[in-house]
């Protein structure tokens, strides 16, 4: 027989359900068969023959079947590879009739063992065919190191990355850095100021929403259902709304008090100009969901129909609507 074709490994990708895979080389016996599983995460298993899988084939010219008693899953990788034993068999008797077939099987042999040799040194880094340095070896790992060139340029060692100068800490800004080490003075270096400072020393989300102002400082008045606290956060008296969508609505108000009939959609409607608009449902027990048309921004939490209030915050730029904000109140 010859060894015609180069091809040494093959991968297959797990699809939950196929169990025999072709091999499409040449392998002398099953022992010269290295099989291994990869999850999604690039975790290798070796498996067992016997054990894990079977094999029919060996000696064929066209190659065998790989059969697994377990199909790989999808995002798992199936490698089938030939790496023979590197040891030399043959042994030739003086005077004897040369045993061409013998001999050709140790031919084919030895050409498998290259083959498997040069499968592992295209995964090698290697040096271009154009450099004169040789002799490079790897040095022992050393936690907490980077491997650099010496400063002879002639081999690898490792190097304290603190120690060569090119990063210091903190980081400069002119480096992509705050130039701190803490917060607090890392948004004064970029140029935060007070209110950077402030935020910085918040510990509470609450905190933080009342110094930007984004919240009131007593939170509790946008729990409020009464249209004069509404008037006091919102500016204006809030625009009112009963049934199961927004459908025929006419918006005029930047907020909108929603009292649910039954089950509804939160239904696409027009809004007059760009900005934030504020919609407090009411959905006294009824079921409510967001109508596709929506862009959502981050994970919303789930709408729970047992609220006393849903508070609904819809952004619209450029025409693009997005709900920007999703809260269930305590009734």
């Amino acid at each position: 027989m010859t060894v015609s074709s180069t091809e040494t490994k093959i991968l297959y990708a797990g699809n939950g359900s196929t169990a025999a895979f072709a091999i499409p080389f040449m392998f002398l016996r099953n022992d010269d068969i290295d099989v291994l599983l990869v999850d999604a995460h690039g975790v290798e298993w070796v498996m067992s023959e016997g054990t894990d899988y079977g094999l029919t084939g060996a000696g064929e010219q066209a190659g065998g079947v790989c059969s697994v008693v377990q199909p790989p899953e999808s995002g798992q990788t199936l490698v089938i590879r030939r790496e023979p034993d590197m040891v030399q068999e043959v042994d030739y008797v003086e005077n004897d009739a040369f045993p061409a077939a013998t001999h050709e099987a140790a031919l084919d042999k030895l050409t498998m063992i290259c083959q498997a040799l040069a499968e592992k040194l295209d995964r090698a880094l290697t040096f271009r065919v154009s450099t004169a340095v040789s002799g490079v070896n790897l040095p022992k790992p050393d936690p907490d190191r980077m491997l650099g060139w010496n400063s002879a340029g002639s081999n690898l060692v490792n190097k304290d990355v603190m120690t060569l100068g090119a990063i210091t800490t903190p980081v400069p800004i002119s480096q992509g850095g705050t130039d701190a080490d803490n917060p607090t003075e890392a948004l004064f270096n970029l140029g935060f100021g007070a209110a950077g400072l402030t935020v910085a020393g918040c510990e509470e989300e609450t905190e933080i929403l009342a110094a930007i102002g984004a919240e009131p400082v007593d939170a509790e008045i946008l729990r409020s259902c009464s249209p004069g606290l509404l008037k006091a956060v919102y500016g204006d008296e809030a625009q009112s709304h009963e049934g199961r969508s927004l459908a025929g609505l006419v918006v005029v108000r930047n907020h909108v008090t929603w009292s649910l009939t039954g089950a509804s959609q939160f239904s696409d409607v027009v809004l007059p100009y760009d900005g934030t608009y504020v919609f407090h449902v009411y959905p006294l027990g009824h079921d409510l969901v967001l109508a596709a048309s929506y862009k959502l921004d981050g994970q919303l939490p789930p709408i729970n129909p047992a609220a006393g209030e849903i508070r609904i915050a819809v952004e619209q730029f450029n025409s693009r609507k997005t709900i920007v904000s999703l809260q269930n109140m305590e009734a």
